[in-house]
């Protein structure tokens, strides 16, 4: 690319581990190149976001504020105030690996306009085991280059990609999903990098998985409704893309939705009692159920003009970052 400045952009609402995110983002800053790493504290309590301060002040970290909860809209913030020719994003539950500029560097330089990297886990028990099996099921044949769906929990865009698009303010979740799938319409080149890996710390209750599953699929659908015709690329979702208007068609749909999600959270409540005693192959099939059952709860629940739902409402309780 020629660039001497890269940005990375992380949002947070109070999560501590940012702490380790940005250190792990200094760890690797590249030779010869300015990385500015940009913090947006979205809504965050006045406790946290003042210590915050005090770690961004220390760390040379341009720090802005996006008061209202939002986390397209911090990341928009983000791209607004970013210097560099590429725009790196992170989560800041992630810790990102050596190498991590230089990979997706390295792809932007092959002509890709958005790299998406991967995602491994920190360390964790047999949950963050289950539910990295989940995401990585979506990698395990991908080659490296192939076009993917975008997630900012690990990702780079070329600068130019942004005076084009930004991303959907209007969505809490598969903003980023939908982010990538209008670059690739739009003509933009989006390739995986597996080199380009952060590690990513995973819920520690299954329940929250599964809600946060049904909020995933429910997003999907409304794109599918919003913007008919895009690139899907996962094969459960294009099938879904295809043929899921026949399903939303029949009878007691939205009675079905809810017996699925009820049925997924409870079924994610036993796994997480049980999961240590079972054989992981057991495991597995069980977490891929409950996966799969939570997804189609969501798309068969949308209604256009429906408010998005959250976690938090799924569950029945607030959760500290929805």
């Amino acid at each position: 690319m020629g660039a001497r400045t890269v940005s990375v952009i992380v949002p947070v609402k109070d999560d501590p581990r940012i702490a380790d995110c940005l250190a792990s983002l200094e760890a690797d800053r590249p030779p010869g190149i300015e990385a500015e790493v940009i913090v947006v504290d979205n809504g965050s309590a006045p406790e946290f976001s003042a210590w915050l301060e005090g770690i961004a002040r220390g760390g040379g970290v341009t720090l802005l504020r996006v008061p209202e909860p939002g986390v397209y809209a911090a990341r928009n913030r983000g791209v607004e105030a970013a210097r560099g020719a590429a725009v790196f994003f992170a989560d800041a539950d992630c810790v990102v690996g050596p190498g991590w500029f230089a990979a997706g560097l390295a792809m932007l330089e092959r002509g890709f306009d958005l790299v998406q990297g991967f995602s491994g886990a920190l360390p964790g028990g047999r949950t963050a085991q289950l539910i990295q099996a989940r995401y990585e099921a979506r990698f395990r044949r991908l080659a490296a280059g192939s076009p993917t769906d975008t997630d900012t929990r690990n990702l780079a865009v070329r600068r130019g990609v942004f005076e084009r698009l930004r991303f959907n303010e209007a969505y809490r979740r598969v903003g980023d999903t939908e982010f990538g799938l209008r670059a690739e319409a739009a003509g933009f080149r989006v390739g995986y990098a597996p080199a380009m890996r952060v590690e990513h710390a995973h819920d520690d209750d299954l329940r929250v998985f599964a809600a946060k599953q049904f909020c995933h699929g429910w997003g999907a659908q409304r794109l599918m409704t919003e913007r008919p015709g895009l690139p899907w690329h996962g094969a459960q979702l294009r099938r879904w893309d295809r043929h899921g208007g026949r399903v939303r068609r029949l009878p007691g749909r939205r009675a079905l939705s809810r017996a699925l999600a009820r049925g997924a959270l409870a079924a994610a409540g036993a796994l997480e009692r049980g999961g240590e005693r079972l054989p992981w192959p057991a495991a597995s099939a069980a977490m891929l159920a409950i996966h799969k059952a939570a997804l189609l709860a969501g798309h068969l629940a949308f209604e256009p003009g429906d408010p998005e739902p959250s976690p938090s409402g799924v569950l029945g309780r607030r959760l500290p970052r929805d």
